[in-house]
C-alpha cells in the first residue's frame, strides 16, 4: 500500500483528545430509551438540515424533521428523495455491527451508495464504479470537482487496501486519522458514478460506529463538514499540492471535534435536566405531578381542564395537585377565569413575582 505522508501535530493530538473525552462523557451516561430517541431525533434532523446546505440543496429544518419522522408528503417525495435515502442509511448504520456480513470494504461503500442514489439514477448505475472516460452524475455532490484523474487505477483494489489498513493496522495509527485519510481518498478519487460525497460521509459514520467513535449513531458528520466546508476544501487543495495530508487531517478532526463536543454537552444537559431532576422531584411530588412537570418541559402550557382529562382524576384532585405545585413554585399561574393556564416559570419570573408580592404587602 502507498505511504500516506502526514505529521502528527499538536493540533491533531488536541482534537483527538477532545473527541475522545467527549465520547467518553456520552458513554458514561445511561440515558433512558425515550430520552435517547428524542435526543437522537434532534441530532439527526439537524444533520439532514445541514446536509442540504452542504450539497447546495437546502430544505430547511421543518422538512428535515418531516424526513426524519417519515412524514414526507407524496407530493414532495421525489424532491426529498436524497434526504429520505440518507435517513435510510442512518437506519442501516443503526443495525450495523462488527459482525454484519458486509465488512469494512469498498463493497460496504458500494452498498451505501446504492441506498444513497436509489430512485435518483438508473438501477444499473447504483453502486457503479465509474470508468475513467465516463461522464458522472454530479448532482448532490459538491466535492466532485476536486477529484483527480487516475486512468490506470484499479479502484476496488486500491480502496480495499485502505480499508484493510484501517481494520488491521499494525502501526497503531489512530482511527480518527485513518478515517480522515479515507475521506481524502474518497474526495481525490471519487470512485462512484454518483453520490460520492454522501457515500463518503456515510462510510465514515458507519466505521466510526464500529470503532466506538459514534455512540448511538448520533454524531452528525454531515453537519460537521458543513460547518467548515470551505476550510476543508481549502485544506484538501493545500494537502494535494504539497502531497502532505497534515493540513487536511487537522481540518477534518477540528470539524468532527466541534460536533462531538456539542453532542456531549447536549447529552449531559438533557440527562441533568430530565433524568436527575426527575429523581429529585419524585421524592417531593406524586406521580401525576411528576408527569405534568415533564409535560410542561416540552409544552408551553396546560389548563386545569386539560390536566383533569389527561390524568383521569376529579376536578378537585386536579385543583389540589396544581395548587401544591404552585405553592412549591414548580409551576406558575397565568390568565384569569376560564383563561387560566399553568407554565414552568424561569428564575427571573419567580423573582419578579416575589417583588410584586412584597410591594403589595409593604406598599
Amino acid at each position: 500500500m502507498k505511504e500516506f505522508k502526514y505529521t502528527i501535530t499538536n493540533l491533531i493530538l488536541q482534537y483527538i483528545v477532545k473527541y475522545e473525552l467527549a465520547i467518553q462523557a456520552i458513554n458514561q451516561i445511561v440515558i433512558p430509551s425515550p430520552l435517547l430517541e428524542q435526543t437522537r431525533e434532534q441530532f439527526r434532523t439537524d444533520d439532514i438540515d445541514k446536509l442540504g446546505e452542504l450539497i447546495s440543496y437546502p430544505i430547511g429544518y421543518n422538512k428535515s424533521l418531516a424526513v426524519q419522522r417519515g412524514q414526507v408528503m407524496p407530493s414532495t417525495k421525489m424532491k426529498l428523495r436524497i434526504f429520505t435515502n440518507y435517513k435510510n442509511i442512518q437506519d442501516y448504520i443503526d443495525t450495523y455491527t462488527a459482525k454484519s456480513p458486509l465488512k469494512p470494504s469498498i463493497e460496504l461503500s458500494t452498498h451505501i451508495n446504492k441506498i444513497v442514489m436509489k430512485g435518483l439514477v438508473e438501477e444499473w448505475d447504483l453502486g457503479k464504479i465509474k470508468t475513467f472516460s465516463e461522464k458522472p452524475f454530479e448532482q448532490y455532490d459538491m466535492w466532485y470537482k476536486y477529484r483527480d484523474y487516475y486512468p490506470t487505477l484499479n479502484t476496488e483494489q486500491y480502496f480495499n487496501t485502505i480499508f484493510k489498513w484501517i481494520v488491521n493496522s499494525p502501526t497503531g495509527v489512530h482511527k480518527l486519522i485513518q478515517l480522515s485519510i479515507l475521506l481524502y481518498e474518497f474526495i481525490d478519487k471519487a470512485p462512484f458514478y454518483a453520490g460520492n460525497q454522501i457515500t463518503s460521509i456515510s462510510t465514515l459514520k458507519i466505521l466510526a460506529k464500529i470503532y466506538n467513535l459514534n455512540p448511538h449513531n448520533i454524531i452528525p458528520f454531515a453537519k460537521a463538514f458543513f460547518l467548515i466546508n470551505e476550510d476543508i476544501e481549502s485544506a484538501f487543495k493545500i494537502s494535494k499540492g504539497k502531497k502532505d495530508l497534515t493540513v487536511f487531517i487537522e481540518a477534518v478532526l477540528y470539524s468532527l471535534s466541534l460536533v462531538v463536543i456539542e453532542a456531549s454537552n447536549v447529552f449531559t444537559n438533557e440527562y441533568d435536566t430530565k433524568v436527575n431532576i426527575r429523581k429529585h422531584i419524585s421524592k417531593d411530588l406524586n406521580p401525576r405531578q411528576v408527569k405534568i412537570i415533564e409535560y410542561l418541559n416540552s409544552n408551553s402550557r396546560i389548563t386545569r381542564q386539560q390536566y383533569t382529562k389527561m390524568m383521569g382524576v376529579s376536578f378537585m384532585t386536579s385543583y389540589r395537585d396544581l395548587q401544591e405545585l404552585l405553592e412549591k413554585e414548580y409551576i406558575q399561574q397565568r390568565g384569569k377565569g376560564r383563561g387560566t393556564f399553568y407554565i414552568i416559570p424561569d428564575l427571573d419570573t419567580l423573582e419578579e413575582d416575589r417583588l410584586r408580592e412584597e410591594i403589595k404587602i409593604f406598599g
